[in-house]
């Protein structure tokens, strides 16, 4: 049903409708927008601008907008809408601990929220006293698991097994770049995700000009970071610390200065996220004076898991990923979608293959012969394998924009100009009071997009699309920037015209 209600959306969309009645306003725009463009003095930049009315489908604005562009992480509008379509608005990940004898087997499904910093410091948590406390941390969630399996009354384990069988184990996207693989990210999705996948280590000043590493989250007594950094402190110093990961080995270690205590731990992303979740586990258990015997990650032989369920089934409805997603640009949720509905499709572990391809089905399904010139490599946007064009991204928003159950939840899942994510600090000459810009940025090297909606307190819509690539040369990325919120500004101006009249503007 979905499917089928977003095709007839971008059928409409595709083939026209009547005139615009605020013609002679949409031909300013595509002028004004022109004149924009002329004036950046970008000789070399590749620059697409579509621009499209989403009741009626009608193309306001296409400026070089069928040329197949890089999208760097607007390939997440992609993503999060092809996921709501494939799996549909009340869908939930959902992670399971089972008790098999005296094994212990957590089966997850791909979920990127689990144990995220960010959202366990939005939640509470019960102590054992039974009080609930607000801002709860990755050692509450482990605690309140280890409590489960303690009530459960096992005394000891022969294993803790993380069943990660959901995505295809594949590492790191082939397309991604080598030189950041470390950065968390570049974390690779995982079928138990655990902590966005990555490590968060502080580190002060120590003796000797060495620095000391004063704390690991999650807390992991058995990893060692080596440690060739250094502690210099002189007028000339600053902190410069970094961590790297070796390819082959996962073996941690920590380079660069530490003047003063670090304000903010190093992130480094994980190798193995779902082993380390077993053993983050097995640790806690054996603490609680629960023994672990060993730890693994379930085998290709393992059959399907099954036991008793220990604890409650951890959810995240898909309306808090696509959101988090979209508004902080997280690509673990990206890549985590993309696999999950490959797996979906499939009914086999999900992979960048399996994902990519889903993405195309659900992409031909509501836009056509439009979806021909994309090319979908990963699900955030790292890869520059990508290709979309800005008229196909119109469309494609124009289809999810209709009104329906996928429409509020997508275009709620975007940030607000001038008020969220990574654009709370642009625009902020539009008036709300009279038009309104939900969006996503995109950003690589030598790459700038944005696409989104501006909605006029009456009711008026249009789709935009701004990507810029081959962005050489001096302050292109800031110029094109200032384009894109200056487009988006002439969009709020046309449309948001009969709300100024009707406030007395």
């Amino acid at each position: 049903m979905l499917l089928t209600a977003l095709a007839v959306a971008a059928t409409l969309a595709l083939a026209g409708a009547a005139p615009h009645p605020n013609f002679a306003k949409t031909a300013d725009i595509s002028q004004s927008v022109r004149a924009e463009i002329g004036a950046l003095g970008l000789k070399k930049a590749s620059i697409a601008v579509s621009i499209r009315d989403v009741a009626t489908g009608r193309v306001i604005t296409s400026y070089h907008a069928d040329e197949p562009m890089v999208p760097a992480s607007n390939m997440k509008l992609l993503t999060t809408g092809a996921a709501l379509m494939t799996l549909g608005p009340d869908f939930a990940f959902e992670t399971r601990l089972l008790r098999d004898g005296d094994r212990l087997v957590l089966v997850g499904d791909g979920d990127p929220a689990l144990g995220d910093p960010e959202l366990l410091a939005q939640s509470s948590f019960v102590d054992p006293a039974g009080v609930v406390h607000p801002g709860m941390t990755i050692e509450h969630l482990l605690d309140s698991w280890v409590r489960a399996v303690a009530q459960s009354g096992v005394k000891s384990l022969s294993e803790v097994v993380v069943d990660d069988r959901i995505f295809a184990r594949e590492g790191a996207h082939p397309a991604w770049p080598k030189d950041q693989l470390d950065e968390a990210y570049c974390s690779p999705p995982s079928g138990a995700n655990f902590h966005g996948n990555a490590l968060m280590v502080s580190a002060a000043p120590g003796s000797g000009g060495v620095p000391s590493i004063t704390a690991l989250s999650p807390k992991a007594p058995w990893l060692s970071i080596r440690n060739k950094g250094t502690s210099r402190t002189g007028k000339n110093d600053r902190n410069t610390a970094w961590i790297a990961r070796a390819p082959s080995t996962g073996e941690l270690t920590l380079f660069g200065n530490v003047k003063t205590p670090l304000a903010s731990p190093i992130a480094v992303g994980l190798s193995d996220p779902a082993l380390f979740f077993a053993q983050c586990l097995a640790d806690r258990l054996t603490r609680a004076g629960i023994p672990v015997a060993r730890t693994r990650t379930a085998a290709t032989s393992d059959g399907a898991p099954s036991g008793t369920q220990v604890g409650p089934v951890l959810r995240t409805p898909i309306e808090t990923i696509v959101a988090r997603c979209n508004v902080e640009s997280e690509n673990l949720y990206a890549e985590s979608l993309l696999k999950r509905i490959g797996a979906q499709s499939t009914q086999r572990p999900g992979s960048w293959e399996s994902g990519s391809r889903a993405v195309e089905r659900a992409l031909t399904t509501a836009i056509g012969q439009g979806a021909s010139a994309f090319r979908i490599s990963d699900g955030s946007g790292l890869s520059k394998e990508n290709r979309v064009t800005a008229n196909g991204m119109t469309a494609w928003l124009t289809a999810l924009g209709s009104d329906s159950a996928v429409a509020q939840m997508f275009v709620g899942s975007l940030a607000e100009a001038g008020k969220s994510g990574t654009v709370r600090k642009r625009m902020k000459e539009i008036n709300p009071a009279l038009a309104v810009v939900q969006c996503k940025t995109g950003y690589i090297d030598k790459v700038s997009c944005l696409s989104g909606f501006v909605t006029s307190a009456n009711g008026t819509r249009y789709a935009f699309s701004i990507l810029g690539n081959g962005l050489t040369e001096r302050d292109s990325v800031g110029k094109l920037k200032r384009l894109q919120d200056r487009i988006a500004a002439l969009i709020a101006d046309s449309i948001g015209a009969p709300s100024r009249s009707a406030l007395g503007g």
